[in-house]
């Protein structure tokens, strides 16, 4: 038992016989809910799985308005132009996050400017925000990253101060609450992702989340080829009544419509996530204070003022140099080896990225040399975003939380097995 799995020994967790809790998860509500739309012929565009879903999840968010999309690409999208940034707007953002964080901001002609992060939560530092704004700087996106919150208040009092919009990048925080308001009900608009891996999914989709009018209506624009608002789908205005808009178009865009298919497996999905997050975030706990006994393993910091967690992984941060020197990616593979599900580093930092490459693309990217120079993600010195990459991350899906105790004490199991045989993978 005390020979490492990668090395020819016993997993701590023989998955063939004890596997994980399965991802995603789904039973015959989404059966049924899917042969249903499959029956009526209506599959697409404001159909009423649709909007259920809609007013389900702003009600779960408390906010006002919620509008589904295909992704959680194209509602970042959505939202910057609903915020009219464009050519000669800068954007702050943090250095560690998913490239489509950045990438939706060139695609608006606006320029990304990369922050470093918090050591103890990878979020966003603020100090480093209030550095970074000129007078072209427009919106903060602050990145709900992993299982950690950006400090909204320090965000919202900067965003305040400069007369800025915040976006809030919620695909990894469905549920999650700062002094008791939910994510993507705290800034001007939040931003969703449904994608395969996130913990409320529908293989492919996004929301994104408001309670402005008129930022609502932009964002119903936007996603439905700029068509407004249409009868059947009346909004309350702020001024009180109910206002009907004419159908016709008032804004250019395209077609990022949701389905009524993945709606209808939302719609099923949110009935669970309270409890499956109630679930995650107490084994979190539990096993964050197993972790806390374990020489070189530092649990992320849990800010005092998240009043819920909502987790997209399980991260946690790596000391080398308690592991007798051991680097951090044979920690990781060593680690995967003994619970049998990836273990793997946090996004790379986005300076230094492989899937963020604005200069592959001068036909739509070079509008000038000086546009051309400052969207160089190279140009950007972000020293913790790459500490943490390349030295000191772990993070395992989500799905390891929806287990028992007894399955975290397995994982903490694994760890000091690795720590305690550290020399023989040196």
């Amino acid at each position: 038992m005390n020979k490492l799995a990668i090395l020819g020994g016993t997993p701590v967790r023989d998955v063939r016989t004890n596997p994980w809790p399965k991802w995603p998860v789904w039973d015959k509500n989404e059966e049924i809910a899917l042969i249903e739309v499959l029956n009526s012929g209506v599959w697409s565009y404001n159909g009423p799985k649709e909007t259920e879903f809609n007013k389900n999840f702003a009600d779960f968010t408390g906010v006002k308005y919620a509008i589904s999309a295909a992704n959680g690409t194209v509602t970042l999208l959505m939202a910057l132009e609903a915020c009219g940034v464009g050519v000669g707007d800068e954007v702050i953002l943090p250095g560690l996050t998913w490239q489509a964080t950045a990438a939706t901001i060139l695609d608006v002609n606006a320029t990304p400017i990369l922050v470093d992060v918090c050591e103890d939560t990878w979020c966003i530092d603020p100090k480093e925000v209030e550095k970074a704004i000129t007078p072209r700087t427009k919106a903060i996106i602050p990145v709900h990253l992993y299982g950690s919150f950006a400090d909204m208040d320090e965000i919202l009092r900067i965003a305040k101060k400069y007369n800025l919009y915040v976006i809030e990048d919620c695909a990894h925080k469905h549920g999650g609450e700062w002094n008791g308001q939910k994510a993507g009900s705290i800034g001007d608009i939040g931003s969703f992702s449904y994608q395969l891996s996130k913990h409320l999914t529908a293989g492919e989709g996004g929301t994104v989340t408001t309670n402005n009018f008129d930022l609502y209506e932009k964002l119903d624009a936007l996603r439905n080829c700029g068509r407004r608002p249409e009868p059947e789908t009346e909004v309350k205005a702020d001024k009180g009544e109910g206002v009907y808009f004419d159908a016709g178009n008032f804004l250019q865009s395209g077609n990022y419509r949701i389905t009524e298919f993945q709606a209808a497996i939302l719609i099923e999905g949110l009935k669970r996530l309270p409890e499956q997050n109630r679930v995650r975030d107490e084994n979190g706990i539990y096993l964050n204070s197993l972790l806390k006994e374990i020489p070189g393993v530092i649990p992320m910091k849990r800010d005092a003022r998240e009043t819920k967690e909502a987790y997209f992984n399980f991260s946690f941060r790596y000391n080398m140099a308690d592991f007798k020197g051991l680097p951090v990616a044979k920690f990781r593979a060593a680690l995967t080896a003994e619970i049998g599900i990836e273990v793997a580093a946090s996004y790379t930092p986005l300076n230094n990225c492989s899937l963020y490459v604005p200069l592959t693309k001068p036909a739509r990217h070079k509008l000038n040399d000086e546009y051309w120079a400052a969207i160089d993600p190279s140009r950007f010195k972000l020293p913790v975003c790459d500490r943490i990459h390349f030295e000191g991350s772990a993070c395992i899906h989500h799905k390891i939380l929806m287990g028992t105790y007894a399955d975290m004490d397995l994982v903490a199991a694994a760890i000091r097995k690795v720590y305690d045989n550290a020399e023989n993978l040196l």
